[in-house]
């Protein structure tokens, strides 16, 4: 909806309250900073209310994203500081189990501690957390909003980092991307959309596809080591329509993706189905929306062990089938309570249920135990947020969060398969618990040169099913699961200055420091062969065990900085940085942590990123992403080298419906280590890849 507290912004009122940085502006609009970019917020769920000015979000729209050196939307992401999967592989090659995002390098792990909304709904994995980014293509997209922080807000559970908001294209005509390039990869996205009668149709699909690379490192890979191949499907269709003052949108998807994992019996699958309805209202004095959603969603991974010569492998694990489903709701209400005052209040509830059935215990050509693991969790929750703008250039924000949460039929059953002898049955306990959360920041725009925020905030994120419920194995590395882990808490507080100096310069700093409380990590708690004593698990030689556990106290505190310099109306440079210090400054039982980093997160990272139009319908882009040595893991142990790669994007454009593209990710061939595993092995990143396409409109 266009809400009535929204306003027209100009790019360089934007960059002035910190929204964007100027290094984000399209061509376009970074050509005529005059030129007015309104913001047309259509639903409360995205967009940038006032109330959120004083976290710092950022908006990257269409435009910036179809300039991407890299044409997969969390590739592309990772121009913003502090954006990362939870390893270094993006989602080309990595599992989908890793591809939990993180922000800031706070507390990475598979699950994420970020929540990611696609048109008001979330999308996070109902069993796991992570996030499916060959469902979300880039050319589908038109805008989106990332915050950075800002504790449980509007969004509540998994927002503990922060939020990302993805906001889909509806228009009427016809687009098409097609693409192909090295490795076999092929890419295409496709949208039509048509009005009649007042009714909106649209209808999108996408499809990506690749024979993949090699992710063993060159010294240890043998006859048994594969390429990565995957590929995935999409399809999406939109009907619309507008009921007086109440704009309805339903919404019908599936999506198909599969996976080869490196070796040829390990793979992955993954069917989904979903569905959402969406009613947003707008009136004189108060606009609220509405979203229903349902989600089905259904994995299946198998997992080896590779002999140390890499020349043969044994299966150790099927989850041949891991069904989930989610459903939930949202209602948020915004009106004027009185002039320069604006107040949002809403609730919403999320259900998820999932659960792991799998084979295991391989033995003598085949598997001799099954197991059966899983469980249902609810979180219900209200929340307000205030926004007074009584004063120019004067936001302050205050909000909080009441939420309701609860564990059920939380189960894990094993069985012989040969005699259906029951060898465990863990039932668990119902767990509930109320959980509150509040935040409040100022954004002060004291001249057309400087402007300043602070915020505090706190957050909470659930375990997902899976970390409770579903162990899982890599290679001799296992890692169980924990149905006892506690809610993950936060508390943060962070302090921001923009400089507008002129000359087509902006820049953008934040110190920001965290704590987090219960933070889930895979906890290392045996390297040596045998059976643990306090698990029950045996251990193959090389190999380690690893379980899920709270660590009492984790701090994060660091500084992230961006600067942005128009140098001239068709060339603009920028530049982001990210400081980010984790220590674990309490271990609990795990004493030999302490002070040691969190894994899979570097103290320093940036972008130096250029665009260059020298002809009105030729556009080039060069970027260069560098990060600095990190941990495998908490131990602080194994240790992933630092990297620098380049990207290369071109552009011509013949008319408005033709435009031919290229990109080139990492020209040089960069060696970039993505994983360590116990017994030495490295896993590598894709080295140099390019791709060709074409963009049309009608």
């Amino acid at each position: 909806m266009k809400h009535s507290h929204s306003t027209a912004l100009s790019p360089r009122h934007l960059v002035s309250l910190g929204i964007i940085s100027l290094a984000m502006v399209p061509p376009a609009l970074a050509a005529d900073t005059s030129q007015v970019a309104e913001i047309v917020v259509t639903g409360r769920r995205e967009g940038v209310p006032a109330y959120e000015r004083a976290y710092g979000p950022t908006v990257i729209d269409a435009a910036t994203l179809a300039t991407a050196p890299q044409r997969r939307l969390d590739e592309a992401l990772r121009a913003v500081p502090g954006f990362s999967l939870f390893r270094r592989a993006g989602s080309r090659t990595a599992n989908p189990t890793a591809q939990g995002v993180s922000l800031r390098g706070i507390g990475p792990n598979g699950a994420g501690r970020t929540l990611v909304l696609v048109d008001g709904v979330p999308v996070n994995d109902p069993f796991g957390g992570w996030v499916y980014w060959s469902r979300l293509p880039t050319a589908a997209v038109d805008n989106v909003v990332l915050t950075r922080g800002g504790g449980a807000g509007p969004w509540g559970n998994a927002a503990l980092a922060g939020t990302i908001r993805i906001e889909t294209k509806q228009r009427d005509g016809l687009d098409l991307e097609l693409a192909g390039g090295s490795n076999g990869t092929w890419m295409g996205q496709s949208s039509v959309g048509g009005s009649a009668d007042g009714w909106h149709l649209g209808l999108s699909g996408s499809a990506f596809r690749t024979d993949g690379v090699n992710l063993v490192e060159p010294s240890r890979r043998g006859p048994i080591d594969i390429k990565v191949d995957s590929d995935a499907y999409a399809v999406d269709g939109t009907l619309s329509t507008q009921l007086g003052s109440v704009t309805a949108t339903a919404k019908l998807a599936g999506f198909k993706e599969s996976r080869g994992n490196g070796t040829p019996y390990t793979n992955n699958s993954t069917d989904a189905t979903e569905a959402s309805l969406r009613l947003v209202g707008t009136g004189e004095k108060i606009d609220w929306e509405a979203v229903a959603y349902w989600r089905d969603w259904s994995f299946a991974s198998t997992f080896s062990g590779v002999n140390a010569a890499r020349t043969a492998e044994n299966p150790s694990l099927d989850q041949y089938d891991v069904p989930a489903t989610a459903k939930g709701g949202i209602l948020q209400v915004a009106f004027s309570p009185a002039d320069g005052h604006q107040t949002d209040i809403g609730a919403d509830i999320r259900e998820t249920e999932g659960k792991t059935r799998e084979l295991m215990t391989y033995s003598a050509g085949r598997y001799t135990r099954m197991r059966d693991a899983g469980g249902s969790q609810s979180v219900a929750g209200l929340f307000f947020e205030h926004a007074w703008t009584g004063i120019q250039g004067l936001t302050v924000s205050a909000g909080g969060r009441l939420d309701a949460w609860r564990n059920s039929d939380g189960r894990r059953i094993e069985s012989d398969i040969a005699s259906g002898t029951l060898l465990r049955n863990d039932r668990y306990a119902k767990r509930d618990g109320t959980v509150a959360n509040g935040r409040a920041g100022i954004d002060w725009q004291a001249s057309d040169l400087l402007g300043l925020r602070v915020a505090a905030y706190t957050g909470f994120r659930l375990p997902t099913l899976n970390e409770l419920y579903r162990p899982f194995r890599v290679g001799n590395d296992i890692t169980e699961a924990n149905p006892g882990l506690q809610p993950e808490r936060m508390r943060g507080v962070e302090a921001g200055l923009r400089l507008s100096p002129g000359a087509g310069i902006t820049a953008n700093a934040t110190l920001f420091h965290v704590r987090l409380k219960h933070a889930v990590d895979n906890v290392v708690i045996q390297t040596s062969p045998g059976t643990n004593a306090e698990l029950g698990i045996f251990v193959p030689a090389g190999g380690s065990l690893a379980q899920r556990r709270g660590l009492p106290r984790v701090e994060v505190q660091g500084l992230e900085a961006e600067i942005g310099w128009q140098a001239a109306p068709t060339l603009r440079f920028g530049v982001a940085y990210l400081f980010s210090d984790s220590e674990i400054t309490d271990p609990g039982t795990m004493a030999a942590l302490r002070g040691n980093q969190l894994g899979q997160a570097p103290r320093h990272s940036g972008t130096v990123d250029m665009t260059w139009t020298p002809r009105p319908e030729l556009t080039l882009r060069a970027q260069v992403r560098a990060a600095g040595k990190q941990f495998e893991d908490s131990r602080n142990l194994g240790t992933l080298d630092g990297f620098i790669v380049g990207d290369l994007y071109a552009a011509w454009r013949v008319d408005q419906q033709l435009e031919f593209y290229a990109t080139a990710e990492n020209v040089t061939g960069e060696r970039v280590e993505t994983g360590r595993r116990s017994d030495g092995l490295t896993n590598i990143g894709p080295e140099r890849q390019w791709l060709a396409g074409v963009r049309v409109r009608l």
